[in-house]
């Protein structure tokens, strides 16, 4: 009995449960672990008291030598199912997800204390948000943009680095997730057990898309353009500037229609706009960008800026 603790340890060397796996083992699983080693301390406590405070050959010693054998029994078994649930722990696998230059990102995935029979299963996806059955905004799962299933090595671990592009879309926000064996449910809103990461990614600012046509069925031509552009940024925030010029055959110009747009909370834009034109110009200009305030028409070639120059219709 006053070897309970040394047999306790023989027992957990005899499961390889040495070094940073005791510290495994009481984490993982305390209760198992701390019942091993308190009926060990029990057991060599009814030793002592067995052998230095109780009559030889009394009932009492009797008692206590038997209490500490069946506490000692207790410990061991305690101890071996502290062990090898701690052989039959699968730890979670982690993933991170890292923006680089050139529009990717770089999925990293770790996992240790794999079965040769285990799979890591990788999937990273597009996130929008979209409101749930109480309207709420949530984040859904969009495109899938990569996934793998990835073996463990000879010790039972995976380190895994692979270089994601990211395809044009209308999306500020990717979610990864790792796991193994069967798929669990998403895991942007709420946490699991699954290894799981979500990253916003800057989305690079799409020039404005500029659409003009003439609408010539009235008495007066009207000019109709059509203006659209994503990916504006709210922080600073950038507004749109939109300009329609007049040009006549003497080569003057008047400026007919100017606005300001701002984008949408979404850092989009998709006007809709008529201007009046008549039939005292030859030409029209039509000129927006989200670098200038005052944008020339024609414009030079600059980011942010784009322009179109057209006849007016003839008078029928």
């Amino acid at each position: 009995m006053l070897a309970a603790i040394p047999a306790l340890g023989a027992v957990l060397t005899g499961l390889a449960i040495t070094g940073g796996l005791v510290g495994h083992m009481a984490r993982d699983h305390p209760l198992a672990t701390y019942g091993a080693f308190g009926l060990a301390v029990l057991a060599i406590f009814a030793g002592s008291v067995a052998a230095f405070a109780l009559r030889d050959g009394s009932p009492e010693e009797g008692v206590a030598i038997y209490s500490g054998l069946g506490l000692v029994v207790l410990s061991l078994l305690f101890g071996v199912y502290a062990g090898v649930q701690t052989w039959g722990d699968r730890a979670q696998p982690s993933i991170t997800l890292t923006p680089k230059a050139g529009q990717t990102v770089a999925v990293t995935v770790h996992g240790a204390g794999l079965r040769s029979s285990d799979h890591i299963v990788v999937e990273v996806e597009q996130l929008v948000r979209a409101p749930n059955d109480g309207g709420r905004l949530i984040w859904k799962p969009g495109q899938p943009l990569y996934g793998a299933s990835l073996g463990p090595d000879g010790d039972g671990e995976i380190s895994y680095t692979v270089d994601v592009p990211l395809p044009a879309g209308d999306y500020d926000d990717l979610g990864a997730r790792a796991w193994v064996g069967s798929e669990p449910k998403p895991c942007y809103s709420r946490g699991n057990t699954t290894g799981c990461v979500r990253i916003h990614v800057p989305r690079q600012q799409e020039r404005p898309q500029l659409a003009v046509s003439w609408e010539t069925y009235v008495r007066a031509p009207r000019l109709l353009v059509h203006l659209s552009a994503k990916n504006l940024p709210q922080r600073p925030s950038r507004s749109m500037t939109l300009r329609v010029f007049g040009l006549a055959a003497d080569g003057s110009r008047r400026m007919l229609a100017e606005w300001s747009l701002a984008p949408n909370a979404e850092g989009e834009f998709d006007r809709r706009l008529a201007v009046v034109v008549g039939h005292a110009f030859a030409d029209v200009c039509v000129v927006a960008s989200t670098s200038k305030l005052a944008p020339a028409c024609p414009a030079p070639a600059e980011d942010g800026t784009v322009w179109s120059e057209l006849a007016v219709p003839a008078a029928a």
